[in-house]
Order: structure tokens, then sequence, then C-alpha cells
């Protein structure tokens, strides 16, 4: 079908205003956090289930495939159209439709923003934990799609972890709901753990049930400076052995120091790494506890210093720095992109400290400027290359690099391609280094739900794999 007759088609379904074939709109949708691009032959923002529902049944009648997004933050381009797709925009179903405390849930619309989501619970002294980079700007059916989490995952887990039940539109436009309100259950295959982190592969998610947590009453922010990585390594995997189970723990390493202090007028210690350790719970006696254990191992292992803070302000300026990051290392890039924008491998945590060295080698080898930061608490620290997608050999250099580290984090260390991003476009060239075999029953399950393959197709290796991430990016050829 044309564009034409796609617009006719869709417009009576959700209204001309909201569906939209205009070359320079198309354009604005046809990137996200990634370096990927993909121009969509459509996109519609539906505001109901039943609209949803109508949408995919005409797509998948006509075998034109189909991307729901949310706000755009994927970092390995899950949420863009390809192959001309349309793009199912879910902007317009953005509403909290209850908190219940008595049941400790929050029934949701996929199109909520998580950070909006926190502020409304926060009324009433809870929240949905995971805490992403992206927090203030991304949506709910984002993280569940790609089972995102954060900084606070270490100790309250990943959006995985948090859902009970999905309301979800099938291809062809059956609508079905897996899970529900109970805390758990052992009835049958767990259809709702499926479809989160199916990054759209399989259907399209209209309202999503969410466990809620009591926020701590106390907190405390540690940040032990040390002259050396292979320190900050240590202690990490020190205190994670003593007991300690922060809400969070964050490596930075120089060149992240360097970033946050551009925008910080109190100045972090400039060094070869820093931590940021957060404690909370509900007595204060054992914050306070907790952070001087944290303190002595740090001490022991060698930090220069150890800054501690209490200071609502302070530690939400540090926080907020972090949070941002990824953003902010743009800042020494200077015309370059990064490789799939900042990669979220994880290892066993007894693997941290060998594995985070091996990378770090193997970029310096190679003179690669490499930034690490990222959750080390649980194994998953992120490492950013800057390269320039316009130069073919820079590109042939990072896909080299990618497989390099990707093939020693999963065959040595027993890792993961990804913790938290999700594989979507960027990572499915490496899939079968940590899928292998199985791939193929992933690819059994999607014909199952999407027998047309109209889902999000070219995400996740589940249709094909290609030779490298730089297809659907600019300059690539």
């Amino acid at each position: 079908m044309d564009q034409n007759e796609i617009f006719k088609a869709l417009a009576p379904i959700v209204g001309e205003e909201d569906v939209t074939v205009d070359p320079v709109e198309l354009l604005a949708y046809s990137s996200d956090a990634s370096q990927l691009k993909a121009v969509p032959v459509a996109v519609v923002r539906p505001e109901n289930k039943e609209e949803v529902a109508e949408i995919l049944k005409f797509a998948d009648k006509n075998r034109i495939p189909v991307t729901p997004r949310g706000a755009g933050t994927s970092t390995a381009g899950q949420s863009l159209a390809y192959k001309n797709g349309i793009l199912m925009d879910m902007v317009k179903m953005d509403k909290i439709l209850e908190i219940s405390l008595k049941d400790r849930i929050a029934v949701v619309q996929p199109g909520v923003i998580y950070g909006e989501l926190n502020k409304e619970l926060r009324k009433y002294g809870y929240c949905f934990p995971p805490d992403p980079g992206s927090a203030i700007a991304c949506t709910v059916g984002g993280m569940v799609g790609n089972n995102a989490s954060g900084v606070r995952a270490l100790k309250y887990g990943a959006t995985v972890d948090h859902v009970l039940g999905l309301e979800v539109v099938l291809p062809g436009g059956k609508i079905i709901r897996t899970g529900g309100r109970v805390w758990k259950s052992s009835s049958g295959y767990n259809l709702t753990k499926l479809l989160v982190g199916s990054e759209g592969t399989l259907g399209v998610f209209t309202e999503i049930i969410l466990k809620i947590t009591p926020i701590p009453k106390y907190a405390a922010l540690i940040v032990p400076v040390f002259e050396k990585f292979d320190q900050s390594l240590e202690a990490a995997t020190e205190i994670t052995n003593a007991g300690i189970l922060p809400s969070a723990m964050e490596i930075l390493d120089d060149l992240c120091i360097m970033v946050m202090n551009s925008f910080l007028e109190e100045k972090l210690p400039q060094a070869e790494a820093l931590l940021f350790i957060e404690v909370d719970g509900n007595n204060q006696k054992a914050i306070r506890d907790e952070a001087n254990i944290v303190r002595n191992i740090c001490e022991k292992l060698g930090a220069k210093q150890v800054i501690q803070s209490i200071d609502p302000k302070r530690t939400e300026e540090l926080w907020n720095l972090r949070h941002t990051l990824a953003n902010l290392l743009a800042k020494i890039r200077g015309e370059k992109m990064a490789i799939s924008s900042i990669m979220d491998f994880a290892v066993p945590i007894s693997q941290v400290p060998q594995a985070v060295r091996e990378i770090k080698a193997l970029a310096a080898k190679e003179q690669r400027l490499m930034a690490a930061l990222g959750h080390i608490g649980d194994g998953n620290v992120h490492f950013g290359s800057a390269i320039n997608v316009e130069d073919p050999k820079e590109r042939e250099a990072a896909t080299k690099f990618s497989r390099q580290a990707a093939e020693s984090i999963i065959k040595k260390y027993g890792g993961t391609l990804t913790a938290e991003h999700g594989l979507g476009q960027a990572k499915s060239h490496l899939v079968m280094l940590e899928h292998g075999e199985t791939i193929e029953l992933m690819r059994g399950i999607k014909r199952v739900f999407d027998p047309h393959n109209i889902m999000n197709p070219m995400v996740m290796g589940l249709t094909e794999i290609p030779e490298d991430e730089y297809i659907y990016m600019p300059g690539a050829k």
C-alpha cells in the first residue's frame, strides 16, 4: 500500500489529527536515543485499546510492520519503524488509572512518564523503584518493553520484578490479559514475564499493573574517591561480600568525573575512579552503621577520600548528573558518535573486576577513548566509546571492538550482552554469541504471537541477523 492509502485507512480509526504522513513530521520520528535512523511510512497516535486493536488488525491484514513507541529514549534502536513501517506513538495513552494502597499496586497506561508516576506515588509514600537514567522522560510502557532498570536495581530489582499483569493487543487485533493484581502465582506459563522485555515484538501494551514499594525514610550517600581504578573495583566487591545491600552502587571513571565536574560548582575530586554508594532504610542508626562499614572498607582498600552526604540538595544534584551522564559524555565526543551509545554488558558479580580490566585494556590497546560507568553492584557496567560513523574504517574497527568485547564478556565471564537497554537493532548482530540455538525457540514464540512478523521486525535477531550495528546509521553504506 502507498502512503496515502495508509493515511486513509488509519484516519477513520484515530482521526486525521492523530495520523501523519508529512515528511517533516516523519523525520522527527526517525531517530531515538541510539545513533540509528529509520523513517516511518506513517505515525499514528491511538487513545485507547480499541483503536490499537483496529490499527493492528489493519496492519496485520496488509502485512505492514508496526513499532510501538514511548518517549524514544531507547539506546539500542527499539523504537524505530524499520522496513517502511508504521510507528505507533503511545503518547495519548498516558493515564494513571488506579493507585491502590491496600493492594499496593498502580494500574497505568503505557504512555505514563516514569518520573510523573513516581511524583504521584510519592504523595502516598510509595514509588516504582527501577530508576533508569532517562527517568524524567521515559514511559512505563517503554520500560516494560525493554525490561529497563537503573541505579536502584541492585536492591529493588529491574522492571520485570514489579510487573504483575498486562493488557496486550496482539497482531490481528485480539486483546488479552496476563497476570493480575496478585503478587505471586504458579498458574501456567508466566506470559507476563515473557512479554516484559519483548521489545515490541509480540504485541502492544495498553494497560500495566505494577507492584509499588514504600519509600524508605532515610538514605545516605557515600562517595569514596580512588587514585587507582582497580581499587574501586575491589571495594565494590568487598562491600557486597560484607553483606551490605546498598540501594545503589555506581562506578565512574576519570572521564566521567571530568565531565560531571564541568557542571558542578562544588567539584568532585579528580581521580581514576569514584563510587556513588547509597544505603537506605527506615532506621536512621542502621543507616549510619552501614555507611560507616562502607567507609571503613573503602579506606582499607585505598580510598584517598570518602565524601559522605545526607544533604538532600547535594545528593539530588549528584544523582541528577549521574542520571544524565550518558548524554553529558557527548561533551567529549565532538563531531563523533558513540558506539551503541553506551554498551551495557553485565557479568556475575565476582567477575566484575577482571572483566572491566580486560575491556579497558582492550580499549587502551586500540587507543580507543572510552568511558566506564554503571551499576557495578549488580555486575552491570557501561562502556561508551566514540566513533565517527561517516568513516568506514572507524565503523569497521568499532564492529571488531564490539565483537571482541562481547565474546570475552559472554564466553570467558559468563555474562550477557545487555542488562537493561535491550538488544534492539544495535546488538542484534551479536545475539548468536549469547543465545546460540535457543534463538530458534525465541523465533518460534514470536511466530505464535505474530505469525506474519509485523511487530517491530529487525530487533533482537528474531527475523534476520545483520553483519553489524551500523546498517541503520546515518552515513553507513
